[in-house]
């Protein structure tokens, strides 16, 4: 991989001021810039995915369509352990590391996600196996076609995070759209060929990703080495932030996954289907702050080898302020525009639809407010502290969801979200004040 500077956002005079206002601003346009190749990135990775889903969904039956549902999700949890033990720690560590072990770093990252693979398509096996019986015959369906095919689609994410790791959002874009379009184009080719199934979509999907991969691989082979000792020591190195990493992301994950399961056992599955679809309306823009949380990590990561704590809180108000102001604009949009959304899209509007959506856009905004500072906490190896708010914030919500639900009905889902965000932001501020006073 080509390096970058160490501040990550331009060929920069490292002995230049941090005040200098024409860093600043030409930091601003390349910043502005990666910003739209990160966001055109997401929506291309996103208009993939619904894509392939929508071609399954129409031409294939619904219990097909279901066991490709889950395959995802299956392959949602192998990616995310890795980004929480890989991909991660290496975008906050690799600006902290000398030029000269770049490489090894580099290698004993790409040798850890093949074990990975290797891993997941063993456990994918026994999952198989598990599976095999008549009466567990779908979720043998699930997991034996993902076991060599889960392989060429892991490795591929992982070289779409190198790319961002390095600030290479330009590249990121172009090889997610060639991915993208291999996919789309052979899963197409399954349906006018009348082979349109779950484990034929699912090597298509693969093959797609291998070829980009390969060409990663091409025109990266060069840019890194690999040493077993030093696989050891940046595996070590790894695992102590993706242990904090874990557990932040686990609780987070409870907290906002919650909601439906509450509402069904309280209020029955037509509660839980409202609220999904007024939940599905304001993840729409979340494929914009997916791209922020993208270009994020490495520009905080790279913020501290450049500057220390000062270079980290300039470029954390930087990201507060630009989150902010993107996330109430999006929140007005969601109010404004949702009621129509969900009538064009699932043909009704939800009981309190109206309601719903302004708590569930608060949500949005609040958790919005102090997020740059969560990846500011991670970047000075603080990531524990992510951890203690979203524990903090996940009780809270435990305490109320009930009573407000029993209070507003489904609309009470939603402010417990809202009450548990409030005491994330409250927690997390206070953290990263009292971190940044050194500064």
């Amino acid at each position: 991989m080509s390096g970058l500077p160490v501040a990550g956002i331009g060929e920069e005079d490292e002995k230049a001021p941090l005040e200098s206002p024409g860093l600043w601003a030409r930091a601003r346009v390349l910043a502005g810039e990666k910003l739209s190749y990160a966001l055109a990135d997401q929506v291309a990775y996103s208009f993939g995915n619904m894509v392939v889903a929508a071609l399954l969904s129409r031409h294939c039956a619904q219990r097909e369509f279901g066991i490709y549902i889950l395959t995802q999700r299956a392959l949602d949890v192998i990616l995310q352990l890795c980004n929480v033990f890989l991909w991660g720690p290496f975008v906050y560590n690799l600006p902290g590391t000398s030029k000269p072990r770049q490489p090894l770093y580099l290698g004993s990252v790409l040798v850890h996600q093949l074990v990975c693979c290797g891993l997941a398509a063993v456990g994918l096996w026994g999952a198989g196996r598990w599976a095999s019986t008549p009466a567990r015959g779908m979720y043998y369906g699930v997991f034996a076609p993902l076991v060599l095919t889960s392989i060429g689609i892991v490795f591929r994410e992982f070289t779409r995070r190198m790319y961002f790791a390095e600030m290479r959002f330009k590249e990121a874009f172009w090889t997610e759209v060639a991915t993208v379009g291999l996919q789309i184009v052979g899963v197409e080719w399954l349906y006018l060929h009348h082979e349109l199934n779950v484990p034929n979509s699912l090597w298509m999907l693969s093959l797609g990703a291998i070829a980009v991969s390969l060409w990663w691989l091409v025109r990266e082979w060069g840019t890194f080495k690999v040493g077993v000792s030093e696989c050891w020591q940046d595996l070590r190195l790894n695992l102590h932030l993706g242990r904090s990493l874990l557990g932040a992301n686990m609780v987070y994950m409870m907290s906002s996954q919650a909601n439906p399961w509450v509402l069904s056992w309280l209020l029955g599955g037509a509660a839980a289907g409202s609220y999904a679809i007024c939940e599905s309306v304001v993840n729409i823009p979340r494929v914009a702050l997916t791209s922020m949380q993208n270009m994020m990590a490495p520009m905080m990561a790279r913020a501290v080898a450049d500057g220390g704590k000062p270079a980290l809180r300039k470029m954390v108000l930087r990201m507060d302020r630009l989150l902010v102001v993107g996330a109430v604009v999006f929140g007005i949009g969601v109010v404004t525009l949702g009621p129509w959304i969900e009538k064009t899209i699932f043909k009704r509007v939800p009981e309190q639809s109206v309601l719903i959506l302004m708590l569930l856009a608060l949500n949005f905004v609040v958790f919005s407010v102090t997020l740059a500072q969560s990846f500011g906490l991670t970047a000075i190896d603080r990531a524990g502290h992510t951890f203690y708010a979203n524990i903090s914030g996940l009780l809270l919500q435990v305490m109320v969801t009930v009573w407000l639900i029993k209070r507003l009905q489904v609309p009470g889902a939603a402010a417990a979200l809202v009450v548990g965000s409030l005491g994330v932001v409250a927690v997390r501020a206070y953290f990263y004040a009292r971190e940044m006073r050194e500064a």
